[in-house]
Parts: C-alpha cells; structure tokens; sequence
C-alpha cells in the first residue's frame, strides 16, 4: 500500500513538473510592417512552442470616372498571408526570445478598363495577375507590458519566388501578353514586423 502511494505520489507531481513546463497559452493582436501594411495575427500552443497564422494585408476597391465620352472602371484585390512555428526562451521577467519559421503567399489581381462611349470599336482592357509564394525565418523578441499585452518586434529573412502577368484587350481580343518572375531573398527594412498582442488561454 505505501508503495502505491509513493508510485501515485511520483506520478503525480511528474504530472505537475510537466504542466507548469508547457502551460496552454493563445495570442491574438496586430502586426504592422513598415507602418504601412497591417494584418491580424493568432497563435496557439504552449508558452514554449506556439503556431503561428498572419494575415498581413487584405484589400480590395472599385472605382470609376468619367470625362468627356470616355468611361474609366479601375478594381483590385490583394491578400497574403503566413503560417509557421515559433519557440520562445525567457530572456529576463518581461522579455522573451522568439525565433522559427515561416511559409508565406501572396496574390494581387487588378483590373483596367477605358470606354469611348462616342467610338463603338474602342474598348481597351488591362489585367494584372500576381503571386509570391516563399519561405522566412523568424528572429526577434517580445515584451511583456502586463500579464495579457506583449508587444513584438521581429526580422524576417526571407527567400521568394515571384511570377506577374499582365494582358492586354482591344474590344474583346487579346492583343499582348507580358509575363515575367524571378526570385527575392535578403533582409529589409519591410522585414521588420511589429506586433501588439492579447494572450491568453
């Protein structure tokens, strides 16, 4: 009986040692980019080891103008976003080290359409397609501004492939084609992501 007790006893705080090692913990907040593109962040995991989701920009408009007979509709669509893994060592009470990796894309789509309502044969037509698909690593930190507020700062090195396309239409036919892609990599200073975070669990 006092073996069991004592085994039930190991086990238990085993349990214990485990749980406050690998607490449960959620995040979610802003990321900001150069200050000029901004998206939403969520991560889940462990105060350790967490996934992380950024929607880094979603937009999208529709315009028109009119002069003289001439009739202009210009509309856009634009999106990207990451996944990947994070770690995170404690540094000091408030501040924590952050380092992983991410996989990234992005699409853009626009749409450029001039009328001559007066010239019934003259419609041109410009469409504009765009995607990134790339990689990146994670380096940076976070600092605790309360128990639920983290503020972080981030540089992400990155490698990318890239491919645009752009069309041309006259009244309806395809009249040129211009395709071209390559490769992005380095670090800049639109590698730099800020963050303001709610955590919780």
């Amino acid at each position: 009986m006092r073996k069991s007790l004592l085994i039930l006893l190991g086990l238990s705080m085993s349990y214990y040692l485990m749980a406050q090692e690998t607490v449960k913990q959620k995040e979610i907040g802003l990321v900001f980019s150069n200050l000029d593109n901004f998206g939403l962040t969520f991560k889940t995991g462990t105060d350790k080891s967490l996934w992380r989701f950024n929607a880094l920009f979603i937009s999208g408009s529709n315009m028109g103008s009119t002069f003289d007979s001439v009739v202009n509709t210009q509309s856009n669509l634009g999106f990207g976003f990451k996944m990947g893994k994070e770690y995170r060592k404690v540094l000091a009470n408030n501040l924590e080290l952050r380092y992983g990796a991410d996989l990234s894309f992005s699409y853009g789509h626009s749409k450029s359409e001039r009328d001559d309502t007066k010239v019934n044969d003259f419609d041109r037509l410009d469409v504009n397609t765009s995607y990134s698909p790339g990689i990146n690593l994670v380096f940076g930190f976070n600092y605790k501004l309360s128990d639920n507020f983290v503020l972080g700062a981030e540089l992400l090195p990155s490698f990318s492939y890239y491919r645009n396309a752009t069309t041309y239409y006259t009244n309806n036919v395809e009249e040129h084609k211009t395709e071209y892609s390559g490769f992005n990599y380095g670090l800049s200073n639109t590698s730099v992501l800020l963050s303001l975070a709610y955590r919780f669990r």
